[in-house]
């Protein structure tokens, strides 16, 4: 039976995307008590999310409406998950009527929470759009991968501090507690994400090719041996150190392409690094071995056969196979 929660200010939300991430975030809400309507595009996703009981459609007028029902006078809340590129589309509509979009739905009082992986800088103009409207806009970074609706997710917004008490119990669910912060005004949570996103390169670079030189080693080394000793008291113990024990037991590393995809956030953190006359090397490299992994000379590197399969493990990630 799901426990409803006492004294939220606002206990219904609509998910526009329903992809790992935005499913994820509706059924962990649906299942802390809250009030949750969701929308794709795409009908499977859809059939999907309703066996967890949660309402849903691929009918954007229809989404808006039911969950309108469940607001009453409380300020409407509308959260998307959808890829970066297309979040301009999606608030502020075509050319083309045919293409469902937000905007003709939107109406002063609104909140808007972008929880995908935007541009910052992108964020900021969105804003200052929708302010215009009278709509409240938060960016939200959003981590925990596929691990989330478990374990929560990490949460880094920002927005109009005067509308925070309204969307913070909904960020308090989906954190693993603690794990949520208001950053700042519009933009700063996607950029303490991008930044966050940006380490994560580094991170997980040094970490594939301290690998690879264990792999290289004339010791015949037992790699899920040495992650065992390494995931308990020493100073390199992490979750992606973790991650990697779930590789050398469960995973064909041989099998694996060195093919390493990169979804922008790293090459944003460098960007910004150089604009703000800040030495990022470390992930301007790890950004660089990404971009030649698309070389078919630098697909058999194990240090790139260990990132390809981090991301798996977190993000649930498609990998290449080995041609």
């Amino acid at each position: 039976m799901i426990k409803k929660q006492q004294n939220k200010p606002n206990s219904s939300i609509i998910i526009f995307g329903l992809g790992r991430m935005g499913a994820q975030i509706a059924r962990r809400l649906h299942k802390k008590g809250f009030n949750v309507t969701t929308w794709n595009r795409s009908p499977e996703p859809v059939a999907e999310i309703r066996k967890s009981g949660i309402a849903a459609t691929s009918d954007l007028g229809e989404a808006v409406q039911k969950a309108t029902e469940k607001f009453g006078a409380k300020s409407r809340i509308f959260w998307i998950m959808l890829p970066h590129a297309i979040v301009d589309d999606f608030l502020f509509g075509k050319p083309d009527p045919a293409i469902q979009h937000l905007g003709p739905y939107l109406k002063k009082g609104d909140i808007v929470i972008d929880g995908g992986n935007s541009f910052y800088k992108d964020s900021i103009k969105r804003a200052a759009k929708l302010k215009k409207k009278g709509v409240y806009y938060f960016d939200c970074g959003t981590s925990g991968g596929v691990w989330g609706e478990k374990n929560g997710f990490a949460l880094m917004v920002g927005g109009p501090r005067e509308k925070w008490p309204t969307i913070e119990p909904f960020m308090k669910a989906l954190s693993a507690g603690d794990n949520y912060a208001y950053c700042g005004t519009s933009g700063a949570g996607h950029f303490v994400k991008m930044v966050h996103n940006g380490i994560e390169y580094g991170m997980m670079e040094a970490i594939g090719e301290g690998y690879a030189v264990l792999e290289a080693s004339p010791f015949k080394l037992n790699l899920a041996d040495v992650t065992r000793v390494y995931q308990k008291g020493s100073v390199v113990r992490s979750w992606l150190i973790d991650l990697c024990r779930n590789i050398f037991e469960n995973e064909n590393i041989a099998a694996t392409s060195g093919k390493v995809d990169a979804t922008g956030e790293g090459e944003w953190t460098v960007k910004t690094g150089h604009e703000f006359g800040v030495d990022v090397r470390v992930i301007e490299d790890s950004l660089n071995v990404r971009r030649e992994s698309a070389d078919p000379r630098n697909q058999k590197k194990y240090s790139n056969k260990i990132v390809a399969l981090l991301r798996k493990q977190f993000g649930g990630h498609a990998i290449h196979t080995k041609k």
